[in-house]
């Protein structure tokens, strides 16, 4: 099982020092991490709200990749129809140079009403975008002289993006994998997948078995498939840390529901609850990776026997503080990773 580290963090201020101070963190955090054991960084795309400052993923993964020379960078998940695809995949190209072929492509729908308006988009149309863009970006990652007329995108001249992409034949590609729709697209394509960052051990052997099953149905094979997972952490054996750690896991997660339910962020701030529903509370006390970090380890090992290859470690959300976040990420460095890669585990 690999372990990367995934950034989403809620900023409740959102003025030029809190942005500067967000990205100074960032960067301290991932060059520290470079030689701890992890796989790779991975950076969520979010648009107009401070629910997370990536708006620009790709040039965090880019300073990223230049900090971290041993670290995988990844996107998780770029919002693939807000994106032109020609200019998509001439920044993934260049990106996957610099940094020695070491990107993963993560894409998906999207699910904020607010980040499509912003770009003069149609959510409820967001799965024929996604599909269209699927396929032309793959045509531009492998194909010189590519044309296309859609009902998304048109590219009116033959055209072969440069520069090529160093891995070949492109970076490998996962898909958020949600719905009943999406996996069974993400299954036909080949692409590694992307689950829920709160689903048990039991949920993601079911998925498992529903990949199987459509890539019986598709004829195309389902080994050699990758399954990441999001899990928001908290290394420490203190009950009331357990509890706070709980408590901004829900922050995070009624923020999200607000913004998926079409609220507006005022002035680039969230809307970020006062008060925690006791439900989403108990709900993230139960779902953490929490404990000491024997406990982790365990948790770790039923993801992996569920058929989990890669799980991607939130330290920092909600409002957490930054120094609590990197306290626990500097636990799971000294005492999680190295226990895990005395007992490997397979899926």
């Amino acid at each position: 099982m690999r372990l990367g580290i995934t950034y989403l963090s809620i900023s409740p201020s959102v003025d030029r020092a809190s942005a500067r101070q967000k990205y100074l963190e960032f960067g301290r955090q991932v060059e520290w991490a470079n030689d701890k054991g992890f796989a790779g960084i991975w950076v969520t795309e979010h648009h107009f709200s401070g629910y997370s400052l990536s708006s620009s993923p790709l040039l965090l993964l880019g300073h990223a990749a230049s900090l971290a020379p041993d670290l995988r960078i990844g996107t998780g998940i770029l919002v693939l129809p807000l994106w032109d695809p020609v200019r998509l995949v001439a920044d993934v190209n260049t990106l996957d140079q610099l940094s020695g072929g070491r990107l993963d492509l993560g894409i998906g729908r999207g699910y904020q009403p607010h980040e499509f308006l912003g770009f003069g988009r149609d959510l409820d149309g967001s799965r024929a975008a996604y599909e269209e863009s699927v396929d032309l970006v793959l045509r531009l990652l492998t194909e010189t002289e590519v044309t296309h007329k859609g009902e998304f995108h048109r590219i009116d001249a033959p055209v072969s993006v440069l520069p090529p992409s160093f891995q070949a034949p492109h970076p490998p590609v996962w898909a958020a994998a949600v719905s009943p729709e999406s996996t069974r697209h993400a299954v036909r394509r080949g692409f590694h997948l992307l689950g829920l960052a709160l689903s048990t051990p039991e949920e993601v052997a079911e998925q498992w078995r529903t990949v199987a099953a459509l890539a019986a149905e598709e004829g195309v094979a389902a080994q050699g498939r990758q399954y990441a997972v999001n899990r928001f952490v908290h290394v420490g054996t203190d009950p009331a840390g357990r509890r706070a750690a709980a408590r901004e896991v829900a922050r995070q997660i009624q923020t999200s529901r607000a913004l998926a339910q079409g609220a507006y962020p005022t002035g680039g701030v969230p809307p970020i609850p006062a008060a925690i529903d006791p439900a989403d509370e108990e709900l993230a006390y139960q779902r953490l990776l929490a404990g000491s970090p024997e406990q982790i380890v365990e948790q770790l090992r039923e993801l992996a026997a569920a058929g989990v290859t890669q799980v991607n470690a939130a330290f920092e959300y909600g409002t957490l503080p930054a120094e609590t976040a990197f306290a626990s990420m500097r636990l799971f460095a000294s005492d999680v990773i190295p226990a895990l890669a005395e007992q490997p585990v397979a899926h």
